[in-house]
């Protein structure tokens, strides 16, 4: 008895208040969608509806969590072309649908599958002047995405987002995020991925030619034939490039001890620290040690 007087009551308040229209967007929820079929594309994420209700009623809608639930059980591979049901949208007593501005909504249903593929890092920028990257991998190497079959099956690897490299001179490790496709989700490993970058010293070879060559040690007069050699040096591009072959490159043979005569001989050779002799040429030299004049 009591429910019943304070319904008529609100009937009462209700009829006395005046009636407006207004267009309200109301949320598409896609439920029950087969399995191994997804959707693709863009579909429409709300309808725009026109209603006509009373002022308090329809003010009160923008706090109502109002959705029109689309059902796809039926749905196949394709463009569907489902139609919108007045009686699917569910709205307090009182406020009329006047109309909805999509009469059909249309649908794009994919085959859905599974595939493993795998994550490669993205770099850009360079690192500091005479060091190189020597690898850069991501942990982990391999994701498996879910999402329709003519966009997964193509595709043969993902890459992280750009990793900066600029002006870096020693390895690093930095937590990134991959490029994920529309449609497509990680249902097996993280979103965030390390990626592990190795920076090393630029290593290179670089040729001196005709540095001269001298004896030493010598009790008599000489020559050396040829009188000079070309030097091939392994090292760090920035140490290389500073090296001045008169002044840090020394070559010379040893002549103590040697009687006038000629001799085959080999050449000792100091270059800088932290370089490596890589070839030279030639290996040996014809040395003639001459009777001293008197």
């Amino acid at each position: 008895m009591i429910f019943k007087k304070y319904f008529f009551l609100l009937l009462l308040i209700l009829s006395c208040t005046s009636t407006i229209e207004t267009d309200v967007l109301i949320p598409i929820s896609f439920e029950n969608i087969p399995n191994g079929l997804t959707i693709t594309g863009h579909p429409l994420k709300s309808l725009e509806v026109c209603v006509r209700g009373p002022e308090p009623l329809i003010e009160s809608l923008s706090k109502m969590k109002l959705q029109y639930k689309l059902d796809l059980t039926a749905v196949k591979p394709g463009v569907q072309s489902i139609q919108i049901r007045n009686d699917a949208i569910l709205l307090p007593q009182g406020i009329s649908i006047l109309k909805i501005t999509q009469s059909f909504l249309a649908v794009r249903i994919e085959n859905e599958i599974i595939k493993e593929v795998p994550v490669f890092v993205l770099v850009s920028g360079r690192p500091a002047s005479g060091f190189i990257v020597t690898s850069a991998v991501a942990r982990p190497k391999r994701i498996v995405l879910r999402g329709p079959e003519d966009t997964l099956k193509p595709l043969t690897s993902l890459m992280t987002k750009p990793i900066d490299l600029d002006g870096s001179s020693e390895s690093f490790k930095k937590n990134t995020a991959i490029e994920l496709i529309n449609n497509v989700e990680i249902i097996s490993g993280d979103k965030i991925f390390v990626a592990e970058i190795s920076i090393d010293k630029k290593i290179v070879t670089k040729r001196f030619k005709n540095v001269s060559v001298k004896g030493i040690e010598a009790s008599f007069p000489y020559t050396i034939t040829p009188p000079q050699i070309d030097i091939e040096v392994k090292g760090h591009v920035n140490i290389l490039e500073k090296i001045d072959p008169v002044k840090d490159i020394k070559v010379c043979i040893d002549l103590k001890n040697l009687k006038p005569g000629t001799y085959n001989k080999r050449a000792s050779i100091k270059i800088p620290v932290q370089t490596t002799l890589f070839r030279v040429t030639p290996e040996l030299f014809f040395v003639r040690i001459k009777t001293m004049v008197k």
